[in-house]
């Protein structure tokens, strides 16, 4: 007589089986072998069981898991605050314990790339920490940051932001992606050699060494030039400029107090006296803000018969002479040249250099009016 006996199978490995067998699935076994499991064994962790693997697991079979494998550390200190990693069953391992889910370590290190979706802090406020950038390779022997990882066919720069003393945010550095046009928020100060390949331009100034510094260019091309403080100097094998200068009109009284920052020493002032019948009065800077300095005036028009004309020294003297149609006349001790109405006739030139010496204006009238009509005083 045949038997009825009834098997039960846990692992099966192929070939006949007798009739009827039944086969239990890891939600029946207890998952209860030997590590490590040896080859040719299949371990079956069933539901609702939990394999707990301390430090090192070895595996040479089979392992199949219905239920939830667990690979623990080994703690000597409190362990309240136990980061346990467990499987998310997205291919990731998360400390289980964490509830923002950060991964905390105190060093990590990977053979390959980093790819992180948010934010990354590197360091802690005053932790003395650094952020360092290895050498790309000795044909470049740079370190690398890129403005985005992939070609997105779209402009990417760079912009750097600072804190205050308050702690407030602030852009200080752009870098435009296209034309790498770069703005500072700030003032830039270079300690050493600054070249520049292509054009150098300020909208306001470019201050070189404090104000005492070189500054060399192939070319120089400016409105104007304004050369050092106590002392300045302009050296060059070829040396081309022109008057920078300003035109002055009778058609109504004017009485100007000239100023280096308008009437820059050594310019070319016109003096229009045919427009109307206007005064008009000219008052010198300080001597002691154009040291070494030149202006020039020209008179190109036939006057007005009823214009006056005066110049006036702020401080210091006036001293040189007037060359004048009927001979000389020197100009001692003066405050002021005074022309009579109507005698500041086409081509008379007025030339005032300032001395360090004395307080001196070495001023020199050339005129084809008569000495009596060009008065010092």
């Amino acid at each position: 007589m045949a038997c009825n006996c009834k098997n039960t199978i846990t692992s099966f490995l192929g070939g006949d089986v007798p009739n009827p067998t039944t086969f239990l699935n890891c939600g029946e076994a207890d998952g209860t072998y030997n590590n490590p499991l040896s080859t040719g064994k299949t371990q079956c962790v069933a539901e609702d069981n939990v394999l707990r693997i301390l430090d090192e697991y070895y595996v040479s079979g089979t392992v199949k898991n219905a239920g939830q494998i667990i690979f623990e550390r080994t703690y000597t200190a409190d362990t309240e605050n136990w980061d346990e990693w467990n499987n998310s069953g997205d291919g990731y391992f998360k400390p289980i314990l964490s509830g923002n889910w950060n991964l905390s370590a105190s060093s990590l290190t990977t053979s390959s790339n980093i790819t992180a979706a948010g934010n990354i802090t590197t360091g802690t406020h005053d932790g003395l920490d650094f952020l360092y950038i290895n050498r790309y390779n000795s044909t470049l022997p740079y370190a690398h940051i890129y403005s985005d990882r992939l070609d997105n066919n779209v402009e990417s720069g760079f912009r750097f932001l600072t804190r205050n003393s308050s702690g407030t945010g602030q852009e200080a550095l752009v870098i435009q992606g296209s034309d790498r046009k770069t703005t500072f928020q700030g003032n830039v100060v270079i300690s050493g050699t600054n070249t520049t390949l292509d054009t150098l331009s300020a909208k306001t100034a470019i201050n070189v060494g404090n104000g005492n510094g070189i500054v060399s260019a192939n070319t120089f091309t400016a409105p104007q030039i304004s050369i050092g403080k106590e002392l300045g100097v302009i050296t060059g094998t070829t040396i081309v400029g022109k008057y920078s200068g300003v035109t002055i009109a009778n058609g109504t009284d004017q009485t100007i107090q000239m100023e280096t920052a308008t009437f820059r020493p050594g310019s070319l002032i016109q003096v229009d006296m045919s427009t109307g019948s206007g005064d008009i009065t000219l008052i010198l800077p300080d001597v002691n803000e154009w040291f070494f300095g030149k202006y020039t005036f020209t008179f190109p028009m036939v006057p007005n018969a009823n214009g006056n004309f005066v110049l006036r020294a702020t401080s210091g003297t006036l001293e040189g002479v007037t060359i004048a149609i009927d001979g000389n006349e020197a100009i001692t001790n003066a405050t002021r040249i005074t022309f009579a109405t109507g005698r500041t006739f086409r081509g008379t030139k007025i030339e005032v250099i300032s001395s360090s010496v004395g307080e001196t204006q070495m001023t020199y009238v050339t005129t084809i009016a008569t000495k009596a009509q060009v008065t010092p005083s």
